[in-house]
């Protein structure tokens, strides 16, 4: 089996990476999301020639050197895909490709020395943690229809702030943070930070303490209760931090972790373990209540013939989910990376419903109103996001790229 080598897949076989899934993003919108307020305006500059140098090392909190607004004022009209590619250099380009049809792709903004982002459920602001120089990482907020930007954590020599992820209603970032010198490294914790106000008083607290190796955010549950994370650990972990109490939840599995597919019914979440470093690219699929704390295995292990690879989601109605899959090997001697990929509907208990014709070697990104969002393998060098209907008989392409690096920013809605 060929696996793709694109990031839109990649994180989520990926051991003790972090994955940012396109379902993490809350499918509500967030009522009145707060402003984010106006420091360092950012000015609409051409994109470089692909042939230009290497850009010039960036002044230590020189946030505006870090960003190039390519679209001024750009924001989604419907829903909309972005996807990031980059270029080897430390510079990465985020394009908007509208899900109705007849829209065209936009590129709309470029980041540089960007260690990791998010983007508001709404798509009007941008989360990032920058490289702020050989020792340090700090988050900005970018408000993509003013064109402002500015630091929401302190410059601290010493001090990694990362994998910063939007609270439900848009008015504050949760962040994971670390101390690293040449001898030491150390956790301190997970915490949240108001986007409001000073920086003097933005109000940064410590949500969950130092925690073995430390964790980054992954997503927020769409009612807000329920911060995913993973461990930095091999194999990394499925963390969930009640955020209403301050309760911690680990699920006792190993794999690529913060796979978590939220529907509006209880039991809620689809986890996904897809198997440590040592094993073959499939795992294991839990369905958790929230409440009760239970959990039940759906697929892999000793649950049926089907094993998950890659990402799961609900349906958007809550009732089904779909899921790229393998058939179990009849024996022991078959190896479980030559099986083929296809993608199969499922019900809520997890029996199986039906598989979709034409989808061998298909990876699915998300279940949206329109149809399943999924990306093809590909051995050519080009990376193409399809749309398909549940019974396979329409299929759209989406964006078709050359670009290398491609990886799903998120899907958002005004």
């Amino acid at each position: 089996m060929r696996l793709l080598a694109i990031g839109l897949v990649a994180l989520l076989v990926a051991c003790g990476a972090p994955a940012a899934s396109p379902s993490a993003i809350p499918s509500e919108q967030p009522a009145t999301p707060t402003a984010i307020p106006s420091v360092t305006p950012i000015a609409l500059t051409a994109p470089p020639s692909s042939a230009a140098p290497e850009p010039p090392r960036i002044a230590r909190n020189d946030l505006g050197a870090h960003i190039r607004l390519l679209k001024s004022g750009w924001r989604p009209i419907g829903r909309t895909l972005v996807v990031t590619a980059s270029d080897g250099i430390g510079n990465v380009t985020f394009t908007a490709v509208p899900m109705d049809p007849g829209g065209e792709p936009v590129a709309f903004l470029q980041l540089s020395d960007a260690a990791s982002w998010q983007l508001r459920a709404d798509g009007r602001a941008m989360a990032v943690a920058f490289t702020n120089g050989d020792d340090s990482s700090r988050i900005a907020t970018f408000d993509l229809t003013s064109g402002a930007a500015r630091w929401v954590t302190a410059d601290e020599p010493g001090i990694y702030d990362r994998s910063p992820v939007w609270s439900r209603d848009g008015s504050s970032i949760y962040y994971g943070e670390s101390a690293s010198t040449v001898a030491y490294y150390g956790d301190r914790g997970l915490f949240r930070v108001s986007v409001d106000g000073s920086l003097a008083d933005l109000g940064t607290t410590l949500v969950h303490g130092p925690d073995r190796n430390g964790g980054d955010p992954v997503s927020v549950s769409p009612d807000g209760r329920w911060l995913s994370w993973t461990r930095g650990q091999a194999g990394g972990s499925t963390d969930v931090l009640d955020l209403s109490t301050g309760v911690n939840k680990t699920f006792d599995i190993a794999g690529a972790s913060g796979l978590i597919a939220w529907r509006g019914t209880r039991p809620r979440a689809l986890v996904v373990s897809t198997g440590c470093c040592a094993g073959g690219p499939s795992g294991q699929l839990l369905l958790w209540d929230d409440v009760t704390g239970t959990t039940t295995a759906l697929l892999g292990l000793g649950s049926g013939d089907l094993l998950p690879v890659g990402f799961v989601d609900w349906d958007p109605t809550g009732t089904r989910f779909a899921a790229s899959v393998i058939e179990r090997p009849a024996t022991l001697s078959q190896n479980v990376r030559n099986s083929p990929i296809f993608i199969a509907i499922f019900d809520a208990s997890g029996r199986y419903r039906s598989k979709i014709p034409g989808t061998q070697a298909v990876w699915v990104l998300a279940w949206l109103p329109e149809g399943i969002l999924v990306v093809p393998s590909s051995a050519d060098g080009t990376t193409e996001v399809r749309l398909i209907s549940e019974s396979g008989n329409s299929s759209r392409t989406i964006y078709r790229t050359t670009q290398p690096n491609l990886r799903l920013a998120g899907i958002v809605s005004p």
